[in-house]
């Protein structure tokens, strides 16, 4: 059975397929770029969406004894892809453009043509947003990202519509700057996609503020005295984290266990994002008139 976040994922295959295929039929028909900037954006859309679906049923895997933290940066691995892909198809849609405006060819536009223009923007619009509201919701950051590619679907076929209305008017050049334009706004999805992904590879942190969440819920567990040492990274869609944490040295080796065991399951609690968290106790020093120190976050 495919989860939520896999369905939204196929019904985005179908749909992208279907309207970049036709987009590319009608530059092959009427020789206007800027279809094919979009049709190739959309075409583009599928294979990353096809491999989204790909990274989504390999991370959630579980753990096996070649990969014992899990497969989840396979959600990663498939979002360099996607910038790859968006970043060569934005570069092949300037070498097309660029040859439009050095051929300075005029090109056919028709009523059925503003019409598929404008049938593509509201549908790339719809599916983007519950592509990115689905992805949130389940925690997905490759679903999050791809739903934004369809977003520049979107975008592209805006652009196609204001090209025809120029062109209409009879400026040919304006076919090669909206392909430009697609071109530009593709590159920018592929190298924001590309940079977040290469950070999560690098083990980058979730920020300060995730960091300061993770002390502030440590120290409501009854028996924390303190908390330092916090470090997180994200790997895929979801954050390993470990700490160390200050008991009572009176305590128990029994009794220090419960408490980081309650920690962990605070945090996990709280922060559903939160795949594993490391607990390490540590004893509080006491100061020099043999008193605890107060309770402190570290």
């Amino acid at each position: 059975m495919l989860n939520q976040a896999e369905r939204v994922t196929v019904a985005s295959i179908i749909v992208t397929t279907l309207l970049g295929a036709v987009e590319v039929a009608v530059f092959l028909r009427f020789g206007i770029v800027t279809f094919f900037a979009a049709g190739l954006d959309a075409l583009f859309d599928t294979a990353t969406s096809i491999g989204v679906l790909i990274g989504l049923k390999v991370s959630g895997r579980p753990a096996d004894r070649g990969h014992l933290y899990g497969h989840m940066q396979a959600e990663t691995l498939v979002s360099l892809f996607l910038a790859g892909a968006l970043i060569f198809s934005a570069v092949r849609i300037d070498q097309l453009a660029i040859e439009k405006i050095f051929a300075q060819t005029p090109a056919e536009v028709s009523p059925e043509l503003f019409l598929l223009a404008t049938f593509t923007i509201v549908l790339f619009s719809a599916l983007a947003r519950y592509k990115i509201k689905i992805g949130r919701l389940s925690r997905k950051n490759s679903v999050v990202a791809d739903g934004y590619h369809t977003l520049s679907d979107a975008f592209s076929s805006a652009t196609v519509l204001a090209g025809l209305v120029l062109m209409k008017w009879g400026y040919i050049w304006a076919d090669a700057v909206a392909s430009i334009i697609i071109s530009l706004v593709i590159l920018r999805w592929g190298l924001a996609i590309g940079y977040d992904a290469l950070n999560v590879l690098m083990g980058a942190s979730p920020g300060t503020k995730f960091i300061s969440r993770l002390k502030d819920i440590c120290m409501d567990v009854p028996g924390v005295s303190g908390c330092h040492k916090c470090r997180a990274r994200r790997v895929g869609s979801r954050i390993h984290a470990d700490m160390h944490v200050l008991v009572d040295p009176k305590l128990s080796v029994e009794d220090s266990h419960r408490v980081a065991t309650k920690v962990e399951r605070s945090l996990k609690t709280r922060i559903p994002e939160l795949a594993s968290v490391v607990v390490h106790i540590e004893p509080v020093r006491k100061n020099s008139r043999g008193k605890m120190p107060p309770r402190r976050p570290g």
